[in-house]
């Protein structure tokens, strides 16, 4: 035995070494990746520590709908179909998170067991509560969790809700990974916008708590964002039909995740016609009949099942049967000018998390909305500047955009345009509508406000004003965990 011993503990130890040498030469290549893709490295760590924070720093089931969507989970993983408006109530073992449910009033210990069917409200009668009202979802959030939830079956929804947070990570992470790409593809070789773009979406507060939480948000930003990435690309190549085939893939997927989506549908068309050629009229509708079709293939299914099941393509009709007491908030042109409409939109965006539980200081709301209307301000200025600039910086091709990166950023503007009309149309049905339905825009916002910023520093500066933003945004974080989500749960 003593003769087998040394061969076996020098052979252990040429694996070791050989397994340390793969480990430093691993190390090696990190080294040598360029300085931008080794920080995006580190903020992918950055993000999934921060998003593990999020994920337990809330109380369960208080983020939007939580408990419809978990319910919507349940029922899927459990019963085999989705939910029916206005027939499939909650589950009753979720009635302790009432506080956190559209209408399942009264919200009463006593009725914990027990939660009532109908409540009688002043002045408007008596009225069912505690209906799904998220059952008009399309289904691909739930059919994605449910191995989740048969993983976790047995127990207890606190449990499996924290499990189903967790699940939500990837999608938010890609959601960054896809900025930086998004970037990369438009600016190829700007390291101010490789850097500071995703950051943004990597420590934009909301887009984070989404991407925490127990709904199907998240899913729809992030195929949301791989649309514009594609579009991008596909308006640099012209559209070859390997991208368009993605396009119609990813569309379709998009519409399975959440019904905001749609306005995808018209900015793809707008961004195949520019990046074909309007005078192209036959690849411009070939193209566009590919996307479409393939789109229309994925999502076929579910529409059909929408009609079948309610007479029309959204159920809404049916959701607005349920919130009776969600009347539209006004007129389209009246919320468009409306100041209070603005501001409650762009409290939305930086804090309240969830159903508006958390107010972020006037004195803060001010530090964020100086900055951004500022790059606003540099954006206007890129515009009127680009391809006009001094020969000493006509290298600089975010200065000089090829006529391909122009019709891009024009596609981009325009996301953010039609993605911010559509919560204004929103309102004219609904009074409850929310930041969060432009929040798929995230990625052409976050590309268009760098832009701005970039064009506002000097270019000797440029790599101050990466660690500036980054440094700024981290301080957001700490800061409103500190100063707001903390203290909120501490004291309520």
């Amino acid at each position: 035995m003593a003769e087998l011993a040394e061969p076996i503990d020098a052979r252990g130890s040429s694996v070791r070494l050989a397994g340390a040498r793969v480990g430093l030469g691993r190390w090696t290549t990190v080294r040598a990746w360029p300085a931008v893709r080794r920080f995006v490295l580190v903020l992918t760590v950055l993000y999934l520590a921060k998003q593990a924070i999020y994920v337990v720093a809330f109380r369960p089931f208080s983020g939007h709908d939580e408990v419809a969507h978990y319910s919507y989970l349940r029922t899927v993983a459990t019963e085999g179909r989705v939910p029916i408006l206005v027939k499939d109530r909650l589950h009753d073992d979720l009635y302790p998170y009432c506080d956190f449910i559209l209408h399942w009033a009264p919200c009463d210990p006593r009725y914990i067991g027990n939660p009532p069917e109908v409540a009688t409200y002043p002045g408007f009668g008596a009225h069912p509560v505690g209906l799904q009202y998220a059952a008009n979802h399309p289904p691909l959030y739930y059919i994605l969790m449910t191995p989740l939830y048969w993983i976790s079956d047995g127990a207890s929804p606190e449990t499996q809700q924290y499990l189903l947070r967790i699940a939500a990570i990837p999608f938010g992470l890609a959601t960054v990974l896809l900025a930086y790409l998004l970037a990369r593809t438009l600016f190829p070789g700007d390291a101010f916008l490789a850097v500071t773009v995703p950051t943004l979406v990597a420590f934009q507060p909301q887009i984070s708590y989404e991407a925490a939480m127990v709904n199907n948000d998240i899913v729809c930003i992030a195929l949301y964002s791989w649309i514009l990435y594609l579009l991008v690309v596909g308006i640099r190549d012209r559209f070859p039909t390997r991208t368009c085939v993605l396009i119609g893939f990813a569309l379709g997927l998009a519409l399975l995740a959440k019904g905001t989506s749609l306005t995808a549908a018209g900015i793809i068309a707008v961004a195949v016609i520019a990046g074909t050629g309007w005078r192209d009229v036959r690849g411009w509708v070939t193209r566009g009949a590919l996307v479409a079709g393939l789109a229309a293939v994925l999502v076929a299914p579910w529409y059909a099942f929408l009609y079948r099941t309610y007479g029309n393509f959204s159920g809404l009709e049916q959701v607005e049967q349920i919130q009776w007491w969600n009347n539209p908030a006004g007129s389209f042109f009246g919320l468009l000018f409306n100041r209070q409409f603005v501001v409650d939109r762009f409290h939305e965006t930086w804090g309240q998390f969830g159903w508006r539980q958390i107010p972020l200081d006037p004195a803060l709301r001010w530090a964020i909305a100086v900055p951004l209307i500022l790059a606003f301000g540099g954006l206007v200025q890129y515009v009127f500047t680009a391809n006009h600039v001094a020969p000493e910086v006509g290298d600089d091709p975010a200065l000089r955009p090829a006529p391909w990166q122009v019709k891009g950023l024009m596609m981009l503007a325009v996301t953010c345009i039609v993605a911010y009309l559509a919560v204004v149309q929103f309102g004219t049905r609904f009074q409850l509508t929310q930041a969060r339905y432009y929040f798929p825009a995230v990625n052409a916002v976050a590309l268009l406000t760098m832009l701005g910023l970039r064009t506002l520093i000097p270019r000797r500066l440029h790599a101050y004003g990466q660690a500036a933003v980054f440094a700024a945004l981290v301080l957001l974080n700490v800061l409103i965990f500190t100063q707001y989500v903390i203290p909120y749960y501490l004291t309520a």
